[in-house]
């Protein structure tokens, strides 16, 4: 008989968002192709096939790389995992869709907003949204106190981001860093920080939430399931005002007995394996509203944990 399952490409499956995300569509999907910078992947054995590609700052040689990949192993569907590739794609829509592609992206004005962390704060308070002060790097004066945050107006993650306690602080991270950078007042502690899973199909809203606790690289190694009110009518407020179609990722604290976002990511966060455990399976989610189909949000548990453990993978050992 046969298989109807939709294929797939999944770039940089080296990394936590790209590996989780094919542990969540292995069994949805008949043919998962991963690519990635790296040569070797902790999800090697669930993939049918590898292909290691150029990095994204390289535009040509990236792009054709994702092209014959597309071509040649007949893909259906494409998800684009990391920031730089998302910033790229964006600007490449018709070229998938001439190839006949669904690249499982957000439309090009939620990218625009929510790849910027200056202009998502911008947008949230423009919406009636309280958020933390931001200012830009160049010129700040000290205004909001300390401590305070500095970050890539466009990074991700926790890579380049420093906390100053004082201007002596932030005199020495200014000469440090280059490109355009941002500070935010520090609100709360790492005690109450909070993810927020959300996705659209532009008609009804889900959401998930979790008290997380972060490790030294940013990454999620502990959430535990929450239900807050709060957190799932600013889920919706955003969703309707970007009409969201896919899915959002909010990070926020709370501070007394408001949650106060800080930062959106707009594609799938590295949760994404967890959220599925509860019932939220954003990633399938999306493939099938490309598809025409609907969804539906079915919460399984009504509290939880879940804890990230690191393994180990071996390659190309041989015996003597």
């Amino acid at each position: 008989m046969r298989d109807e399952r939709p294929t797939i490409l999944i770039s940089a499956v080296s990394g936590d968002i790209g590996y989780s995300v094919v542990q969540s569509l292995r069994e949805k999907v008949s043919k998962i192709v991963g690519c990635d910078l790296k040569p070797y992947t902790p999800v090697r054995h669930l993939l049918d096939r590898f292909h290691v590609v150029p990095p994204a700052t390289q535009r040509s040689a990236y792009l054709q790389a994702i092209r014959t990949i597309l071509r040649e192993e007949h893909l259906q569907y494409f998800i684009p995992i990391s920031e730089p590739e998302i910033s790229l794609l964006n600007h490449e829509r018709e070229e998938f869709d001439g190839l006949g592609v669904k690249l499982l992206l957000n439309h090009s004005w939620v990218l625009d907003r929510f790849l910027d962390k200056m202009k998502t704060m911008s947008f949230l308070q423009g919406i009636g949204i309280q958020v933390p002060k931001t200012a830009f790097l160049r010129g700040y004066d000290g205004r909001f106190g300390f401590p305070i945050i500095v970050k890539q107006q466009a990074g991700y993650g926790s890579r380049k981001l420093w906390i100053a306690d004082s201007l002596a602080e932030l005199e020495y991270i200014k000469g440090k860093v280059e490109g355009s950078y941002i500070v935010q007042e520090y609100i709360g502690t790492p005690e109450e920080e909070y993810t927020t899973g959300v996705f659209s199909d532009g008609q009804k809203t889900s959401s998930i939430s979790f008290k997380r606790r972060l490790g030294a690289d940013g990454t999620t190694l502990e959430a535990v399931l929450v239900k807050e009110r709060q957190l799932e009518d600013l889920s919706s407020k955003i969703a309707e005002a970007v009409s969201l179609r896919g899915s959002i990722n909010i990070q926020s604290r709370r501070v007394g007995d408001v949650f106060l976002p800080f930062e959106i990511n707009p594609r799938i966060s590295g949760t994404v394996l967890f959220r599925k455990k509860f019932g939220f399976d954003d990633v399938s989610w999306w493939m099938d509203i490309l598809s025409g189909k609907t969804y539906d949000y079915v919460p399984l548990f009504k509290s939880g944990r879940a804890i990230r453990h690191y393994s180990e993978c071996y390659f190309d050992m041989e015996e003597i």
